[in-house]
């Protein structure tokens, strides 16, 4: 579609393989792994004020409400070839690992995901999410995906 051909998208993706997590991300899109009770974002953000931040020329206050802070650096479909970041972890029982979109996390912050998907199934946290982003206001898509390692 011509009217569009200056979007891109992003995304995250997971595999599992025995006790090895491999994630990838391009663009906003987050891996975060809870452990111990403490909430880690796995991938890093591939937008303008992310790397702001990791520079050291803004806080991540100053980020969060940041006017352009939807200015992806890093996307899907907008040029032939992207650089894609990949990430390992070893994982342990009792391990949540969550995927989502910058959908859910420009709405619900680190310490809310931790403790929904800490304390209620996958199915019911991943519901429980989807509908306090829809709450918090979100005006974009909504994807998340919660694994409980056993």
């Amino acid at each position: 579609n011509h009217t569009q051909s200056d979007m891109g998208t992003t995304v995250v993706a997971a595999v599992v393989r025995g006790r090895e997590l491999h994630v990838a991300n391009v663009g906003d899109s987050r891996a975060y792994l809870i452990r111990g009770g403490e909430i880690g974002q796995i991938t890093l953000d591939h937008s303008w004020v992310a790397e702001e931040v990791r520079a050291g020329r803004m806080t991540p206050e100053e980020a969060e409400h940041h006017p352009q802070s939807n200015l992806l650096t890093r996307v899907l479909g907008l040029y032939a070839q992207v650089e894609v970041d990949v990430f390992q972890r070893k994982l342990e029982p009792g391990d949540i690992i969550v995927l989502c979109s910058d959908g859910l996390t420009g709405c619900v912050g680190d310490d809310e995901i931790k403790e929904v998907v800490s304390e209620c199934s996958s199915a019911s946290a991943v519901e429980q999410l989807v509908e306090w982003a829809v709450d918090g206001g979100s005006t974009d898509d909504i994807s998340v995906i919660v694994i409980k390692v056993s």
